[in-house]
């Protein structure tokens, strides 16, 4: 059986969809399978089409079954997808998915949010991560809070420093902001907040360690996203033992769980914060709430979910 696992962004880019593509080339390689990665139909030979995003990936569907008219397809939905595109009516995410043999999502709720006929052959598959081998190590002083994420505005990167702008109290707390800026606009207010507010650090892209080693030092770590999928940087702070606060969101709910309390409802994550800063929430609390959820994201369980979805299709 040969594989292709399809991004529809180049996999030397620093974006999610690469990440999870070159992660599920390695799960499926480990498992026997012959994968490769590719950004689209790289038109070689294969057997089975796992595609990352329904809208974005369309046409590497299309033109796979055009080329492969026997072959399976998967469809891997993201956040933008389950939760912006379809939803809005997105005609080309639609076709896509009637094509698809298989569509994956990260948890149960997604389902519900898809067309009733396309349910039946839609699965759960959670994501893990690769080895991290970083554990947290916070600064006692200051206060850290790291934001980790390409600054687009789905994702409301400034949230957190437009929140701590309102309170100059909070002298003893900083905002290491970690991520690319994905436009002009988002280039601009990174550098506006940094001249704005010393407490304010914009760090840029980084490489995945980098990244990793700086949110280690951390002692919290905010996702304020209006929606997502499951992001890979909440789920790689629960690894390193970094308390997350985060907005509740379907996203971010299917990875901390229905009763983390680390969460913010819209406008109120200045309350949660005071809080914090006031000492008056047990962070490790909330850490190891976190480390109890990693048993459902091993890179066991996604594994054997990948190889039996592939047996199925054969």
């Amino acid at each position: 059986m040969k594989v292709c696992v399809a991004s529809p962004y180049p996999l030397s880019e620093l974006k999610g969809n690469s990440v999870t593509t070159e992660r599920i080339v390695a799960i499926l390689n480990e498992g026997g399978v012959e994968a490769r990665g590719s950004h689209g139909n790289d038109g070689e030979p294969a057997d089975i089409l796992i595609t990352l995003h329904a809208i974005k990936g369309a046409h590497t569907v299309f033109d796979f079954k055009k080329k492969t008219p026997e072959g399976k397809v998967v469809i891997l939905l993201t956040g933008t997808d389950i939760y912006q595109g379809l939803p809005d009516g997105s005609q080309i995410g639609q076709d896509a998915l009637h094509e698809a043999d298989r569509i994956v999502v990260p948890q149960e709720a997604a389902i519900r949010r898809l067309p009733e006929e396309v349910r039946g052959k839609t699965v759960v598959i959670r994501s893990s991560l690769d080895p991290i081998g970083v554990n947290a190590i916070p600064s006692q002083s200051p206060f850290v809070i790291s934001v980790v994420g390409h600054l687009r505005p789905v994702k409301r990167p400034f949230l957190t420093i437009e929140t701590l702008a309102q309170h100059p109290e909070w002298s003893g707390v900083e905002v290491w902001q970690i991520g690319q800026a994905l436009d002009a606009e988002m280039h601009k207010t990174a550098e506006f907040w940094m001249e704005e507010d010393r407490r304010y650090r914009w760090c840029g892209g980084l490489p995945r360690g980098k990244s990793l080693a700086l949110c280690a030092k951390s002692s919290l770590t905010i996702n304020s996203s209006i929606l997502e999928g499951g992001a890979n940087a909440v789920l790689e702070a629960m690894t390193m033992g970094v308390p997350v606060l985060a907005s509740r969101i379907e996203g971010n709910v299917g990875l901390l769980g229905d009763d983390y309390p680390g969460y913010f409802e819209e406008g109120g994550m200045a309350k949660i914060l005071g809080a914090i800063v006031d000492q008056r929430v047990d962070l490790d609390e909330w850490s190891r709430l976190s480390a109890d959820r990693l048993l459902l994201f091993s890179r066991e369980k996604e594994s054997k979910s990948w190889l039996e979805l592939l047996t199925e299709l054969k």
